[in-house]
């Protein structure tokens, strides 16, 4: 193992002195290494090191030294007595509600008015769907009951009115979902999330020394909760409070609420060895925007540079409907082109758009909330977002093409270029980086002629271009000179 850097070795002293520790490590700044170097430093203790996902555990498993566990959170959490219920067949929103009796609860299709005046035909299925997602949100939560407040904000029906209908029939069939997940014997299929909020809700007690928790800018709170409770072992929370970008899906910054609760020192680590000064100064452009007093240094190893890459290896997007655009595009000029995260979300588009323009209800999260088509075009004409580009290639496209596209990907080791969302980028890197233009540019306050740009915006934009080891192409984002206020 190489000498470690002054900044590591502040950390390695700073575990020793037994105190809790934050390390903000930015994009490629050696935290896995570090974490190696800590349980290197002190192979009496015995550590756990809880990793994001199961690939990340299994390659610290084969590189930590052997006083070190490796489990994700679900890992720990996993008890055989419920593999059999993991293991049933897939069961859709449909299939649920069937086995509840749903149908029978609501008594029949119930109607709601949504915040564009439609009225939306919510049947068991759709209810089912929604039901099913506040479950999921309550499992990511450590609240101890499940709530209203547990229902997702679906497009379409945020307003009171619609909210409040909503709630009224969701959250009676969610709590029956939750007291069947309760059950030893219940009709439902069991999912990770619903065994590691078992575990949770049990107060479990883990026996080790030392904590690592890597990645923990992107920590559920549930977890969250355990982790903080371990009161006997030395907590060491490792990430990059930059990077948190899926906090729309229940994750939280574990970096800040060990620091809050726990008094944990904070260490920083900002030697990235993924690439060179070039790269660095475009990642910094955006650390400052984030609001962070990290800033990276390049590797003087690497040689990057920041401009036009006419060949990349990999295209990264702001929306789902960016990356389906480039496949398309992709595959229409004859290349093999892999979509990171496989083509399943491409095909639930397709099928909720079938659904809609057939005049029946789907339960797709995007489009649940819209009666037909017809409903979707119009408000996409009036939202100006996302939302427009997705029914453009769906109205361009049809969706039988997007289904023909999903079928067509090439997985990644033998594609000619890479597509992805900058969400499911985050952990990657690729030599050869372009930006696509779908990272819209804000567009500037009417009443003060501010340029202002949401945080988390900022946040996915410098994950997006610290994916680049070699050359990035970020002329999508050459707005960013243009943005003089950044909101929460």
């Amino acid at each position: 193992m190489p000498d470690p850097t002054g900044e590591q070795a502040e950390a390695i002293a700073a575990y020793g002195d037994g105190t809790d520790l934050v390390l903000q490590a930015g994009a490629g700044c050696g935290k896995s290494s570090t974490l190696r170097m800590i349980a290197g430093s002190d192979r009496r203790r015995r550590m756990l090191y809880v990793a994001y996902n199961r690939s990340i555990a299994a390659d610290a498993a084969k590189s930590f030294p052997a006083n070190v566990t490796a489990k994700t959170g679900h890992g720990l959490a996993f008890d055989p007595k419920f593999l059999p219920r993991i293991q049933r067949p897939r069961q859709t929103a449909l299939d649920a509600a069937k086995a509840l009796g749903v149908d029978r609860m609501l008594g029949g299709v119930q109607r709601i008015l949504t915040d564009h005046g439609d009225l939306k035909a919510m049947t068991s299925k759709v209810v089912m769907r929604c039901a099913l997602d506040t479950v999921a949100w309550f499992c990511h939560s450590a609240d101890p009951e499940l709530t209203s407040r547990h229902i997702p904000a679906y497009e379409g029906l945020k307003l009171p009115d619609a909210r409040a209908e909503l709630v009224d029939m969701v959250l009676p069939v969610a709590k029956l979902a939750w007291a069947d997940v309760l059950k030893g014997d219940g009709v439902l299929k069991l999912s990770h999330d619903h065994y590691l909020k078992l575990w949770a809700l049990g107060r479990p007690t883990i026996d080790t020394d030392v904590i690592l928790l890597d990645e923990a800018q992107d920590t559920n709170d549930v977890l969250s909760r355990v982790l903080l409770d371990q009161e006997h072992a030395q907590r060491i929370a490792v990430g990059d409070s930059a990077q948190q970008i899926y906090e729309w899906r229940g994750a939280k910054d574990a970096l800040t609420v060990f620091e809050r609760e726990l008094g944990a020192e904070t260490r920083t680590l900002s030697q990235s060895f993924r690439f060179g000064q070039p790269i660095a100064e475009e990642a910094n452009r955006w650390l400052y925007l984030v609001g962070t007093e990290l800033r990276l240094t390049g590797w003087e190893q690497c040689t990057s540079d920041v401009g036009p890459v006419t060949s990349p290896d990999a295209i990264l997007c702001r929306t789902n409907a960016g990356a389906i655009g480039i496949v398309l595009e992709a595959l229409r000029a004859g290349r093999k082109v892999h979509l990171v995260g496989g083509g399943s979300e491409i095909k639930r588009l397709a099928w909720a758009a079938q659904s809609l323009q057939a005049g029946r209800a789907t339960d797709h999260p995007e489009l649940l909330a819209f009666p037909s088509w017809e409903a979707v075009r119009e408000y996409a004409e009036e939202e100006d977002g996302s939302l427009r580009v997705l029914v453009k290639l769906v109205d361009d496209h049809g969706p039988e093409e997007l289904i023909t596209a999903a079928d067509a990907l090439a997985g990644e080791t033998s594609a000619e270029l890479v597509v992805s969302t900058a969400h499911k980028a985050k952990g990657r890197e690729w030599p050869k980086v372009r930006i696509h233009g779908d990272f819209r540019q804000p567009k500037p306050d009417p009443a003060t002629g501010e340029t202002r740009l949401r945080r988390e915006e900022a946040r996915l934009a410098y994950v997006a271009v610290t994916r680049a080891r070699e050359h990035l192409d970020c002329d999508a984002l050459a707005w960013v000179s243009t943005v003089n206020a950044v909101s929460d």
